[in-house]
This record gives C-alpha cells, structure tokens and sequence, in this order.
C-alpha cells in the first residue's frame, strides 16, 4: 500500500472520498497521536523582574497589568472581559482588524488599499500587542488564582507574571527560568491507496488536484511507474530489469524531474501480483499477458 499522507481525521475523510470516486482502492487508519512542545519562560513578582526585562518592554507588561486592574476595578464579566480589556488598551482595536480584514479579502479599491497599506505595519505591530497582553494577563489571572469577577484584594499590587523568553547560550541561565511543556494529543488518521490504483490518477477531480497538490503530484507519478512497467511488459523480467524500470527521468527546459521507485520495487510487484497484471516468480516476474 501507498501511503498518501497522514492527516486530521476529517481531511483524511475528505481526501479519501475523492479518492474512492476515481476508484482507487482505499484503506483510512485511525490512530491517536501526541506531540510536546516546550515553551521557556521567567516566572517571578512584577517587582523581582523588573531587572530581567528591557525598558520598553517592561513598560509594556506594566501597561497591560494597569489595563487588568482597571477592567477588573469597572466589573468585568467573564463574558466581556476579553471586550473591555482589548478597548480600553487600544480604542482603535475593532477598526484596525476591520482594515485588515478589507485589505485581506480585497474589499478596498486600489486607492483605497494604497492609503491603508502605508500604516499597514504599524497596524499590525498593534495588533500584535494586543494578542501579547491577552496572553501576559490571562497567565497573571492563572497564577495569582484571580477569576474574572470576584474580589481581586491586593493581589495585583505586585503579581507573579510568567513572560516568555529566549534564553541566549552563552549566558548564565536566570533565577526565574521556568519551562511550559505542552503536551497534545488528538486523533489522526493515516490514508493509503493499493500502489496499482494510482494509475487511475486521471480520473481524480479537479477539485482534489487543485486542494491537494503534493498528493496529486507524489499519486500522479506513481502512477507513471507502474504504467511505464506495464507499457514494457512481455514475457519474464529478471528483478533487476523490474527494479531499474521503477526510475525515469524527464526533463523541461532544464528542469529535471528524477523518479525514484526502486526502493519500493516489491511493493509495486505485489500490488501489480494482487491485480492480477503479473506473477512474481523466482528472482523476477512473470507478465500475464
């Protein structure tokens, strides 16, 4: 079997559909996976860090934690904390992600783009910020166990933050150096194809080869190794002589393309054996017609 790829379970789904109206003979597998990302951070009171930070960007993370305390003081609700505190940061914010959102998606004319691209970077700079602060405040809540309307007390005078960092190498690693590991898990599923299907690649549609180019591509040209073999078929074929037809090269202007199957050589026997397109026999194959 060909494996296609290995994906979410539902655009594995999907790919498989496509592949099943060609006619390609189809196996999905589902399986859970896991994958761990860690994440450095410093970890410490307001105060204690003051001195492990830049200027700047300590004024910003005292920025952010005044905004907190204001939303929460003007009884923010879990419902329109995240509202409040983006507005009272940057007023600007909904007009901003409107911009963006119209130069996205097109919706400007070419006047009208022109004008907006020229505060473009300093727009998003901003928004930027903005994900920054959520992600700073969100974590000062977690670690000084505040929730979103209940009675804050002294806790924000000179909270624990926990900041993301990039330790440099040659340097004496920090006293408030913590490390997030974050560890996922979610189901996958891994799609496969008999190699002898893929010599149905024409009938693929449209739509698959225009959403999944790299599968179409790898499929396409499977399926041209197997019609190459078959195109030559006569009689015996020594493995060897199988084995060196499971390569081909084009060329285009002097863009080389190199297929190399030989490595796969017994998978494809076998499928082509299952088809009933030939008969492995010894050290080579025997062609059924």
């Amino acid at each position: 079997m060909f494996k296609v790829g290995e994906y979410h379970e539902d655009v594995a789904r999907d790919i498989a559909n496509y592949l099943k109206e060609a006619g390609m003979k189809v196996d999905v597998r589902t399986y859970s996976a896991a994958w761990s990302d860690a994440v450095d951070h410093l970890e410490g009171r307001m105060s204690e860090l003051k001195d492990e930070l830049d200027v700047e960007k300590f004024r910003d993370y005292e920025r952010y934690i005044d905004t907190l305390r204001s939303v929460l003081s003007r009884g923010a609700t879990p419902e329109n904390f995240r509202e409040m505190f983006q507005t009272e940061l940057d007023p600007e914010v909904n007009e901003k992600r409107q911009v963006f959102r119209d130069i996205m998606e097109g919706n400007l004319s070419p006047e009208e783009r022109k004008a907006k691209m020229e505060n473009f970077t300093e727009m998003m700079n901003d928004l930027g910020k903005i994900s920054d602060a959520e992600s700073l405040v969100y974590e000062v809540l977690s670690r000084n166990k505040i929730n979103i309307g209940e009675e804050v007390g002294d806790r924000l005078d000179d909270p624990i933050v926990r900041i993301p960092y990039l330790p440099v190498d040659d340097e004496e690693e920090s006293r408030f150096a913590k490390i997030t590991t974050i560890l996922t898990f979610n189901p996958r599923a891994a799609v496969f194809i008999d190699e002898f299907s893929a010599t149905l690649v024409d009938e693929l549609d449209e739509e698959f080869r225009d959403e999944y180019e790299d599968e179409f591509f790898e499929i396409y040209y499977l399926g041209e190794i197997i019609s190459n073999l078959m195109r030559s078929s006569s009689g015996k074929m020594d493995d060897k002589t199988f084995s060196e037809m499971c390569f081909f090269q084009r060329e285009d202007d002097g863009d080389i393309l190199k297929v190399k199957g030989r490595s796969i050589d017994q998978q494809i026997a076998r499928s082509l054996e299952k088809n009933g397109i030939l008969k492995i026999k010894g050290d080579g194959v025997k062609w059924r017609r």
